[in-house]
């Protein structure tokens, strides 16, 4: 009797478990995508707006008042990562922050245009609609190369340049004038994204691992499942040219501060130093080496930067 159950609930899940790959071979994904509603139903702010720009829907906030300072997330990340910087620097800064299309709440882009000139263009159209022309930038990782791409085209705008574990001389992409060769198997990321895999990636991105909250995978796991976002990241990733970076870090005129985890598994600590030595046109260049943090910095140790960077900012005033 019991062999004869056992068998039976092999069959069964073998069953089950050839109907989920001929669903996913038919486009199926898992979990399933969740609809904008249902995700802005729980993620909106009090501060939340939406801007349609050149046909992309983009979720942004503003607050505080004084000098502008622009907050540029990571990869996979959010705008929500920045609350303690907000909560720090809203009462001297005006602070502007916004889900890079394709993250967050804001919308996929319908002209399949995730390259670096096409998100420079939206940034510069949002600053417009806003009336500044005058401002910082805080960039994490991919939002600090993002940052680096605006103030070597837009120098005249950018007043200070804060570049928090910024992803642009990693070796695997560094100086190229080519989107990246994914494997086909890739793809299957937009049809397969299980919890375990953002909470993969946030370990990565973690000095210490234990600090990452269960809060925080389900937001980033949970926004990455809003209709249309698996497709948008895949489409950025394989778009994703890093150009002459050696040349546009050169160009920056800007005063910088470089922060950087010693734990940093994604982007080496020593290429901190580098880039660095590569801002020959920056007036001052500073430093800050956190020795237990990792890459995702604002994730980790969000009020602890958030303090630097207001020092920072309120010394170079």
């Amino acid at each position: 009797m019991v062999k004869k159950i056992i068998r039976k609930t092999s069959f069964l899940i073998l069953i089950a478990l050839f109907v989920f790959a001929i669903s996913l071979l038919f486009g199926a994904r898992y979990p399933q995508d969740i609809s904008p509603e249902t995700i802005e139903s729980k993620y909106l702010l009090r501060s939340s707006s939406f801007i349609n720009i050149d046909g992309v829907k983009i979720h942004f906030t503003d607050e505080g008042n004084g000098p502008v300072l622009l907050l540029l997330h990571a990869n996979y990340a959010n705008l929500i990562d920045w609350d303690p910087w907000v909560q720090e620097l809203s009462a001297t800064h005006r602070i502007i922050r916004l889900d890079i299309p394709g993250h967050g709440l804001s919308y996929n882009d319908p002209s399949g245009d995730y390259s670096m000139a096409r998100t420079l263009f939206l940034l510069q159209k949002l600053m417009d609609h806003l009336e500044i022309n005058s401002f910082s930038i805080a960039g994490a990782s991919l939002g600090g190369t993002i940052g680096l791409h605006y103030a070597s085209n837009y120098s005249n705008e950018v007043n200070r340049l804060i570049l928090v574990s910024p992803g642009a001389l990693n070796p695997r992409v560094r100086g190229s004038n080519e989107p990246p060769h994914l494997p086909k198997l890739f793809n299957l990321l937009t049809q397969i994204t299980p919890r375990a895999l953002v909470e993969g990636l946030l370990t990565g991105g973690f000095g210490d691992p234990s600090k990452i909250s269960e809060e925080l995978v389900t937001r980033w796991h949970e926004l990455l499942l809003k209709e249309g976002q698996r497709d948008a990241q895949m489409a950025r990733m394989k778009q994703y040219i890093s150009g002459d970076i050696d040349q546009i870090i050169q160009s920056i005129e800007a005063p910088v501060l470089i922060m950087w985890g010693k734990k940093n598994k994604v982007v080496s600590v020593a290429l901190a130093t580098e880039m660095k030595n590569l801002l020959v046109n920056s007036p001052s260049v500073e430093m800050i080496i956190y020795k237990n943090a990792g890459h995702q910095l604002v994730q980790e140790i969000g009020s602890e930067t958030a303090k630097d960077a207001l020092r920072y900012l309120l010394e170079n005033n």
